[in-house]
C-alpha cells in the first residue's frame, strides 16, 4: 500500500467520525482564529472577560476547522519522511508504509492504528501539537534566559498556559486558545527547533513499536471516551512502551551525529529537552485531569508518565556527549512544575464563575 492509499484511509477516518466536512486542500484558506496581535495584549482585557472566555470553551466547544487541521497535517507532512530516514540512518529502515495523520484523540500520546495488510496510520492528538506550540512560546517569552526584558509577565504566563491546558481538556481537538504573537531572534530559533524535535519524537515512538515487532503482540483496545467517541487502537504494554522511548531516544540522537563540538553543545540540550518536555506535558495534564475529574482517553495504555520521565532520561544521560545537555531538560521540568499554581487559581476562578 502506498503512503497516498494511507493518506486517503485516514481522510475516510476522519470523514466517517464526523470531525470535518472535508479536508480536500484549501485553495485560501482563511485563518480564522482568535490572536494576540502583541504581547503587551496578552491577558490584557478585563477580568470577566477573561473568565468567559475560558468558560466558553468549556460549554461550548468550537466546530473543527478544516485550516487548523491543515495546518497541523503540514507539520506532520514535513516531520514524518524525517524520522523514517533518520530511523535508516541509524541502521533501522522501515519496510512498512507508514502515516501520520492529526487526529482528535484526546491523548497527548500518539495512537497506531494498523491497516491490516496495507501500512500503519499515526493518529497524533490535535491538540499535543498546538499545546506544544503553545507552552514554548510561553516559556521563551516569560523567562529572561531567552531575551530580556521578558515578553510576559507571570500573570499574563499563567493566563496564557491556562488557556492552553484549558483548550485541551475541553475544546474536543477543535479548539486553539488564543494565538500567541509570533517570536523573533533566539527566542523563536530555540521555540521552533524544539517543537519540531518534540513532535519527530512523538512520530519516531509511533515507529519504534514497528521496528521493534511490537505491533505484531498488540491488542486491539477500544475507548468509547475520545473527542470523536468510540476508537480503536493498539495497546502493546508498559515494558515495550519503555522501548519505544528509548528506541526513539535513539534515533533522535543520531540527528546529532555531524555537529561539531561547538554546534553540538548548543544543539544536544535542546534536542534532550524537547524529547522529555513531551512527557513532562503528559505529566501534568494527567495530573491537572484528575483534579479536574476528567477522563482520559487510552489511558492505561502507557506507563505512567513520571515512570517514563525518569526512565527515558536515566536512558539519554547514558548516551549524551555534552556534560550540560539534561540541564535544559531539568530547567524545563521546574518551570512547568511552578506554572501550576497559577493555571490551578485560574481554572478554580472559572468554576466559581460558573457553578
Amino acid at each position: 500500500m502506498t503512503i497516498e492509499e494511507l493518506r486517503s484511509t485516514h481522510v475516510r477516518l476522519l470523514r466517517d467520525r464526523r470531525v470535518v466536512d472535508h479536508l480536500e486542500p484549501l485553495a485560501n484558506p482563511a485563518d480564522t482564529a482568535l490572536r494576540y496581535h502583541t504581547w503587551t495584549r496578552v491577558a490584557a482585557e478585563p477580568l470577566s472577560s477573561r473568565l468567559a472566555r475560558l468558560a466558553e470553551v468549556r460549554v461550548r466547544p468550537a466546530a473543527y476547522r478544516p485550516a487548523h487541521l491543515h495546518d497541523r497535517q503540514r507539520t506532520l507532512d514535513a516531520l514524518q519522511p524525517e524520522v523514517l530516514h533518520l530511523a535508516r540512518t541509524a541502521g533501522l529502515p522501515v519496510d512498512t508504509p507508514v502515516f501520520a495523520g492529526v487526529f482528535p484523540t484526546g491523548t497527548l500520546d500518539g495512537l497506531t492504528v494498523p491497516v491490516p495488510g496495507r501500512g500503519i496510520l499515526v493518529l497524533v492528538d490535535t491538540s499535543l501539537l498546538d499545546l506544544l506550540d503553545a507552552v514554548l512560546k510561553i516559556m521563551t517569552g516569560t523567562s529572561p534566559t531567552y531575551g530580556t526584558p521578558p515578553l510576559l509577565t507571570q500573570e499574563q504566563a499563567s493566563y496564557a498556559l491556562a488557556e492552553a491546558f484549558n483548550a485541551h481538556f475541553y475544546g474536543n481537538g477543535a479548539v486553539q486558545a488564543r494565538r500567541l504573537p509570533e517570536l523573533s531572534g533566539q527566542r523563536l530559533a530555540l521555540a521552533s527547533l524544539m517543537a519540531r524535535r518534540a513532535t519527530q519524537f512523538v512520530l519516531a515512538h509511533e515507529v519504534a513499536h514497528l521496528l521493534a515487532g511490537h505491533l505484531v503482540h498488540a491488542g486491539r483496545r477500544t475507548d468509547p471516551d475520545t473527542p470523536v467517541g468510540a476508537l480503536d487502537a493498539r495497546s502493546v504494554g508498559w515494558p515495550r512502551e519503555h522501548e519505544a522511548d528509548r528506541i526513539a531516544a535513539v534515533i533522535m540522537l543520531h540527528t546529532l551525529d555531524d555537529l561539531g563540538a561547538r554546534d553540538l553543545d548548543a544543539h544536544e540540550p535542546c534536542l534532550v529537552g524537547a524529547v522529555l518536555l513531551v512527557l513532562f506535558l503528559h505529566e501534568v495534564t494527567d495530573r491537572l485531569a484528575d483534579e479536574l475529574g476528567l477522563t482520559v482517553p487510552f489511558a492505561g495504555n502507557h506507563p505512567p508518565p513520571v515512570r517514563r520521565v525518569h526512565d527515558l532520561a536515566d536512558h539519554l544521560a547514558g548516551h549524551v556527549s555534552t556534560p550540560r545537555a539534561m540541564d535544559l531538560a531539568a530547567d524545563i521540568a521546574t518551570w512547568l512544575e511552578d506554572q501550576l499554581g497559577g493555571v490551578r487559581h485560574w481554572f478554580r476562578l472559572v468554576d466559581e464563575a460558573t457553578s
